[in-house]
């Protein structure tokens, strides 16, 4: 799937795949399909990064936090508003964790209840959210694969071929033939039919599960339609720790962890106490490594450093504090990765 910075959703009435048309409801009813907004949602197409978080989440008024897999960071959560509104209306009481897969981009948090949490997560695409089984954590990496019900079926997706999986059927490989992808759809040309990838919310009736993506499979005389989810696969040689001697009583240790925490901290040679600066971290489209303090020994600041990584060192020349740049002196950083 496109790494596509766009994402819709469309009306409960007609959910394609895993998805039902109910009843119509009273006015004094709210139905877990009625709260599927027809408004798309544009995300700004000027996204610096395409960062996955795979964690749980939770949804409500003062409390919309990811907590990664693996990790002790809590980031503050910007959910589009009809996906927000999906997911609150799974749960069934305040504050409950969910599963989340999410794609999307870091900023500093620096107003209303996501300043507690110094940095903030803003979604633009997502795989699944559920409320059963929140210790997918545990799970193995997943490639990306189509999925539907009535009939049962499920497919694994590569830019090279399909394989599709029916109840009581052999597996079914289909080559592509050609790959065409856009911001509204992904178009799979197989030797024996297409597969159809659209950016809409799609809801699996055998489950409490959203999911961000639609697929449409049309083989031989057969149309199947469900659900997507792309690969929440991660591998960032990125990250680890990186080091570098500012004088000979100064070292400066950047650790760059998995769940997109940073730290910068500063030890001296004559017994003084480290400082340290604290954020997060993210690969920008342009390739740069963006790192962000939000905090400085425990008081808000907001300094950018926008790192190229070269073999096994990141340079950076220039660092934005409070949102005026200013040159780094002695050649910039040049911070080597320790083995």
């Amino acid at each position: 799937m496109k790494k596509c910075a766009l994402l819709s959703v469309i009306s409960s009435m007609v959910l394609l795949g895993c998805s039902s048309t109910e009843p119509p409801q009273s006015p004094a009813s709210t139905s877990k399909s009625d709260v599927l907004s027809s408004q798309p949602l544009i995300p700004d197409p000027e996204a610096p990064a395409r960062v996955l978080l795979r964690g749980e989440i939770m949804v409500g008024h003062e409390s919309r936090t990811i907590h990664p897999c693996n990790s002790n960071a809590t980031y503050w959560l910007e959910l589009p508003a009809p996906v927000r509104t999906a997911a609150e209306s799974m749960t069934t009481k305040p504050n409950q964790a969910m599963y989340a897969e999410v794609f999307g981009y870091f900023e500093p948090a620096t107003s209303g209840f996501a300043q507690e949490f110094g940095s903030k997560f803003v979604v633009s695409e997502f795989n699944i959210i559920t409320t059963e089984n929140r210790n997918r954590c545990q799970q193995a990496p997943q490639e990306a694969k189509a999925f539907g019900n009535e009939p049962s079926w499920s497919a694994h997706v590569t830019e090279h071929a399909v394989e599709l999986s029916e109840l009581g059927k052999d597996t079914l490989h289909l080559p592509v033939v050609n790959l065409e992808q856009s911001l509204n759809e992904s178009h799979y040309s197989l030797t024996q039919g297409q597969l159809i990838i659209r950016p809409q919310m799609c809801r699996d009736t055998m489950s409490d599960s959203i999911y961000g993506w639609t697929a449409q499979l049309h083989v031989a005389d057969r149309n199947l339609t469900g659900c997507y989810t792309d690969s929440n696969r991660t591998i960032d040689p990125v990250t680890g720790t990186y080091r570098q001697s500012l004088d000979s009583s100064t070292t400066l240790t950047l650790t760059l962890s998995a769940d997109h925490q940073a730290e910068s901290r500063y030890s001296y040679n004559d017994g003084s106490h480290d400082v340290v600066e604290q954020g997060h971290w993210q690969t920008l489209n342009s390739d740069l490594i963006q790192v962000t303090s939000v905090s400085y020994q425990g008081q808000q600041i907001i300094a950018v450093r926008d790192f190229e990584l070269k073999g096994d060192t990141l340079s950076t020349q220039y660092e934005t504090i409070n949102g005026a740049t200013y040159p780094l002196t002695n050649d910039g950083l040049n911070l080597k990765k320790a083995l």
